[in-house]
């Protein structure tokens, strides 16, 4: 037998009214259907922020420095070439992993 799939609205659903009841997570997937394995995944994942890419604008310009506006208003002044940049993105990148 095929497993039902459900939507990712069903289950938003079922979330809420799980946090609004009293049933523990088995009694709650037992009375829905559905395994304890797939409300944990799906809590996961309706819990995390929006991971959608985010553009900004970049303006492009030949200059001896890139600056880089953090959202603190801090802003980071890097020479212009990969050797230099490599390395302070990459920690940023790793910073935002972290978040």
């Amino acid at each position: 037998m095929r497993r039902q799939r459900h939507s990712a609205d069903q289950w938003a659903a079922w979330l809420e009214e799980f946090q609004r009841g009293d049933l523990t997570i088995a009694e709650f997937c037992k009375q829905k259907g559905v395994c304890t394995n797939s409300f944990y995944q799906w809590r996961r994942k309706l819990a995390a922020p929006d991971a959608t890419a985010v553009f900004v604008p970049v303006e492009v310009a030949t200059s001896p420095h890139v600056e880089i506006d953090l959202p603190g208003g801090a802003t980071i002044r890097v020479p212009n070439d990969p050797d230099s940049l490599r390395p302070v993105l990459q920690v940023l990148g790793e910073l935002d992993a972290n978040r």
